[in-house]
């Protein structure tokens, strides 16, 4: 695999640090410290306390049936649930009947966490040492007993990391809270959100943005350590079905399926023609950040050192509405006001997260192509042109469609970035969800909903091409 020199490398991770990391933060504690109004810490701690109640149950509750998932689906079809824009899943639970609050809170969220939870031990499951479970069945361990005596301590770094991502998502949470709570449940999320866009309160904003920083500092970590051991494995093989794993599935997917019958059968208004007027500038952002996205995670996960994975995976470890607030404040510092080149800047280095942890994933092999190359005398453009850019442009073009699907749907972040009326098409949905326009609503919904299913599609024919 090809390394780059240090310095030059050490460049480029500092440059990245700086416009991804530091500016936001800088700004955020820049306004933070200009601001003479105080925090009010004992009404913060209340709200961070009735945050935590609900992220730890619905946290638990979501590792409960994340592994019967995990042994019956497959990781991509995982990943397309993941992705599925938090949004959908929240208007998609109202659909189905559920009254604004804790009930269609749970299950907005178990829908994408319950996938998240399960891809994360998926990827633990394939490096567990498969030879020790067929020794303790020969030895007449039951699947219970060979559960905790040889998966157990196998999975519990996945488990541990599935529940910090799981309860900074909820703890984060801004969209869901707002849409499916309909003001009975208050996070964390929202009160970031109502601190910047409402009271004009930086310095709170501040508080809660370091609370959820310290957290996803050593999460970014365990993430890096954890795709590096999934890239290693050589023993594990795709674990067996299981029954109870489908109907785990069919509860995920609930949310969504019940956008359809709506979303066909309520007439036309004007909420989509002023959906369908925000969808250009949407799909354009959206694009060229993914294209852009793609290349620099296929870049790092091909030849940047592993120890530096964690600073490029700390954006995704962070919950949307802490980058989206960080960024707003910062550009109020520079007089640089929201719209369109606002949301492409703070979507980018979640989109590089993500694409580089796919391509950290899929490259996991390739250092040992890449040494055969040089040993048979390929020198470096021979093999650019033969060896990185065939393994490369499929990969690219497939996280390029994954980022994709995660900007479209984002309103976590856009919700801060995006202006007044919201200029993206995820922000005006959420308004318009939360103004009661029943007709546009789940017709757009179930169509952000479907982003990541055609994503999906597309790069599984660029797969097999």
């Amino acid at each position: 695999m090809p390394r780059p020199h240090a310095p030059l490398w050490l460049a480029g991770l500092a440059l990245w640090a700086i416009a991804a990391l530091a500016a936001p933060a800088a700004g955020l504690v820049l306004a933070a410290a200009e601001s003479g109004t105080p925090v009010m810490l004992p009404a913060l701690l209340a709200i961070a306390a009735d945050s935590l109640v609900l992220a730890a149950g619905l946290t638990a509750l979501a590792l409960a049936l994340a592994y019967p998932l995990a042994r019956a689906v497959t990781a991509p079809w995982l990943l397309l649930f993941v992705m599925i824009a938090p949004l959908a899943r929240a208007i998609g639970a109202l659909a189905l009947g559920l009254s604004p609050g804790t009930g269609a809170v749970a299950l907005a969220r178990l829908a994408g966490d319950v996938p998240l939870a399960a891809l994360l031990l998926r990827a633990r499951l394939r490096t567990r040492p498969r030879s020790w479970l067929d020794a303790a069945a020969d030895l007449g361990a039951g699947p219970w007993r060979r559960f905790v005596a040889v998966e157990w301590p196998h999975l519990r770094p996945a488990y541990l990391l599935a529940a910090v991502c799981l309860a900074l998502l909820a703890m984060g949470d801004a969209t869901i809270a707002a849409v499916a709570g309909g003001g009975k449940r208050y996070t964390l999320g929202l009160a970031l959100r109502e601190a910047v866009l409402l009271d004009a309160h930086p310095r709170r904003a501040a508080a809660i943005a370091a609370i959820f920083a310290a957290v996803a500092l050593p999460c970014a970590w365990a993430l890096a350590r954890g795709l590096r051991a999934a890239g290693q494995s050589r023993e594990g093989r795709e674990p067996p079905a299981a029954r109870a794993g489908l109907a785990i599935l069919g509860l995920c997917a609930a949310p969504i399926a019940a956008l359809v019958v709506p979303a066909v059968t309520w007439p036309w208004g004007q909420g989509d023609a002023l959906l369908r007027a925000q969808l250009p500038a949407t799909l354009a952002t959206a694009g060229a950040s993914a294209v852009l996205a793609a290349a620099l995670g296929c870049l790092t996960g091909l030849a940047a050192p592993a120890r530096w994975s964690p600073a490029l995976l700390l954006p995704l470890a962070l919950p949307p509405a802490v980058y989206g607030a960080a960024w707003l404040v910062a550009a109020r510092q520079l007089g640089w006001g929201p719209g369109d080149a606002l949301t492409f800047v703070t979507l980018l280095p979640g989109q590089v997260a993500i694409a580089h942890a796919g391509a950290v994933a899929a490259f996991a092999g390739a250092g040992r192509l890449a040494d055969a190359a040089r040993d048979l005398g390929a020198g470096p453009v021979a093999r650019a042109r033969w060896l990185w850019w065939p393994l490369a442009w499929p990969v690219g073009a497939a996280l390029a469609l994954v980022a994709f699907a995660h900007a479209v749907g984002d309103a976590g972040a856009a919700a801060f970035t995006s202006g007044p009326g919201g200029s993206t098409l995820a922000v005006g949905l959420e308004i318009l969800g939360r103004g009661g326009d029943l007709g546009a609503v789940p017709r757009w919904a179930l169509g952000l909903g479907l982003v990541p299913l055609l994503a999906a599609a597309l790069a599984a024919l660029l797969r097999r091409r």
